[in-house]
């Protein structure tokens, strides 16, 4: 049993989640596609998370072949806590007070900056560089 005296969050953002007491499962995840263009106007752009390999690639979970012997003791079966600050949660993440039986997170970002190449400066005719 878990026993916390606050809890103080300003933000929780982008498939995160807050899990106050036991659960048996959370599951959470978040695609993100950051488009950056340096133009004078913005067009839309009708893009797709299947159009790129980060998104459809299968997610690798390492598998431990290595047996797990466990012991518990619980003398006091309370876990105490006195004032949790959280500033944010984001993408994919948990903040979990209690019992989580099972808990896979998720998170893809692709970033896709399309910035102009400065234009090349070409020498003008007759002038001499003289360094």
């Amino acid at each position: 049993m878990s026993k916390v005296k606050s809890i103080s969050t300003k933000t929780i953002l982008f498939s995160s989640t807050m899990q106050i007491g036991d659960c048996s499962y959370i599951d959470g995840k978040s695609f993100a596609l950051a488009i950056q263009k340096k133009s004078e106007t913005f067009d839309s752009v009708d893009v797709h998370f299947e159009d790129y390999d980060i998104f459809k690639k299968p997610i690798y979970i390492p598998k431990s072949n290595e047996p797990i012997i466990s012991s518990f003791s619980n003398p006091n079966p309370f876990i105490r806590v006195g004032n949790i600050n959280i500033i944010g949660i984001s993408t994919s993440s948990v903040i979990g007070v209690g019992n989580v039986g099972h808990a896979r997170m998720e998170s893809r970002v692709k970033h896709i900056r399309e910035i102009p190449k400065k234009p090349e400066e070409t020498p003008i005719e007759g002038s001499t560089n003289t360094t």
